[in-house]
């Protein structure tokens, strides 16, 4: 009868999440372009873009999928000849077209701009993503190396903790490196070509100058275009599954949308704590109890 109770609680949390979060989701407008259009491709956006992160690793993500601490990080020797780079052209332009984003970067322009109404005319410096660079590593060659670093005894025990913490223990597979190009926007072009009291190498050269003060990015100047002086990794895809609980009865998938992590959320802990545990883990304890206990 308690368990009844259990599943009818569950079913009622279900009817009440699931509408809310597709509500959620249908009502909450992206303001996120690179992160939407990453995710096209089966990324999770690495903010802020760094080089920490590599594939063949192990990480804890939060549930929110937002944040990612590393737990143990793959040999060199092991990564040496298992992973392939290559270009994606087809990705960069749409990241080109599509994922534009905000560097948080302002600029001052009125004293450039004629017009006395423009003396407060700041503007945001936006970026796309150019040389985009996908590093891979087969799933049979990552296996091995997560057996590798489980084998580890502080790798495992940390694994095993964060298993219980709320969010996720993954293994990353692909890595997408690009480098940022420095831009204003199409309107911002417009009206500075218009009405600018100065060349367009000097705006180019405080766009450079509001970048490196404002950002802990150096600039280049390539062909008459501003880059980031050095590649970085935007964004990340774990393995398919990730590391489940030993007495876990569902698979382990990091969310993509709001209704994937309600239902995760209602699968590991409503549903899978009043589910009955799995025989496996019933022989396996039976194993690790002592001769005696057992006896008695």
């Amino acid at each position: 009868m308690r368990t009844m109770t259990k599943f009818a609680l569950a079913a009622t949390v279900a009817t009440v999440a699931v509408p809310l979060a597709l509500y959620y989701w249908d009502m909450s407008g992206s303001e996120d372009p690179l992160g939407d259009t990453l995710r096209t491709y089966g990324f999770v956006p690495i903010n802020p873009p760094s080089n920490l992160m590599e594939v063949g690793s192990l990480y804890y993500v939060d549930p929110e999928v937002k944040e990612f601490k590393a737990i143990c990080h793959a040999d060199k020797a092991d990564l040496d000849g298992t992973v392939v780079s290559s270009r994606s052209w087809e990705m960069q332009e749409n990241l080109e077209r599509n994922g534009r984003f905000n560097t948080g970067v302002k600029i001052d322009l009125g004293w450039v701009v004629s017009g006395s109404a423009d003396k407060d005319y700041v503007v945001k410096v936006r970026a796309s993503l150019n040389d985009v660079m996908i590093e891979e590593i087969p799933l049979g060659a990552n296996l091995q190396i997560f057996t590798k670093l489980m084998s580890k005894p502080q790798c495992n025990e940390v694994a095993m903790q964060y298993l219980h913490g709320g969010g996720y223990v993954c293994q990353g597979q692909k890595i997408l490196q690009a480098t940022a190009e420095y831009k204003l926007d199409r309107d911002t072009q417009d009206k500075l070509a218009a009405n600018a009291k100065a060349s367009s190498n000097e705006i180019k050269s405080l766009v450079k100058l509001a970048v490196e003060s404002q950002s802990d990015q150096s600039v280049v100047d390539k062909g008459g275009r501003l880059f980031a002086g050095a590649a970085l990794k935007y964004g990340v895809s774990m393995n398919p599954r990730c590391i489940a609980p030993p007495d876990g009865r569902f698979w382990r998938v990091l969310p993509r949308t709001p209704l994937d992590r309600a239902k995760n959320f209602l699968l590991f802990n409503v549903v899978e704590p009043i589910l009955p545990h799995k025989p496996e883990s019933v022989q396996l304890a039976a194993q690790e109890t002592p001769a005696a206990e057992r006896a008695k």
